[in-house]
């Protein structure tokens, strides 16, 4: 009916304004050094896999696919580690707008754990890619009218990564894809 249609975009819309309040929160809490982190050791192949599912509800276009070459548990925050996953893997659907697969990658390499995520989408041209981590950075050109955002999401992502101890990069071709990747301790001190 008409009214469960408005009911459906209102929650929409109250969905949306959560996200960006809450975004907001976190860019004011990263200013003022007051980000807290609730770290514990569980294995990132599952937080990978609870992520995956529940993007892959949202969306019936692009399957993700999960290539597991590690195992291993790291000490972090488990909910601010699942906020980068979200982040990274709704920007590779978002920046896919046609039908097409997105590829997680887990694997070890000098003591870390890498985490990679791979879209065949629009891509990012050479000159924004060192910039996109910035605080309200955004890439302007001919295809943004499609893909709106603030560029608070790829910030506050790198700042959780940085604050783990790890490091995010992007490499991109444009229309071939993008890959995004950040790396996590394989140990760590525990540390507040």
């Amino acid at each position: 009916t008409e009214a469960v249609s408005h009911l459906a975009k209102m929650e929409t819309q109250i969905d949306k304004l959560t996200h960006l309040v809450s975004d907001l929160l976190d860019v004011s809490k990263i200013q003022a050094g007051k980000l807290e982190f609730r770290k514990e050791w569980f294995p990132i192949c599952d937080l990978i896999d609870e992520t995956v599912e529940t993007i892959s509800a949202t969306t019936d276009n692009h399957p993700i696919r999960v290539i597991r070459r590690s195992k291993a548990k790291i000490y972090a925050d488990r909910d601010r580690i699942g906020q980068v996953l979200i982040n990274l893997l709704t920007n590779a659907i978002k920046y896919s707008p046609e039908d097409k697969e997105v590829v997680v990658t887990i694997s070890e390499k000098a003591g870390y754990v890498v985490i990679s995520v791979r879209d065949f989408g629009v891509g990012i041209s050479k000159e924004h890619q060192d910039k996109i981590f910035e605080r309200f950075y955004r890439v302007f050109d001919s295809r943004d009218k499609t893909f709106p955002g603030l560029g608070m999401g790829l910030y506050i992502s790198s700042q959780i990564v940085k604050r783990h101890n790890g490091k995010i990069w992007v490499k991109s071709t444009i229309n071939k894809g993008s890959t995004f990747s950040f790396s996590l301790p394989l140990s760590s001190k525990k540390q507040k």
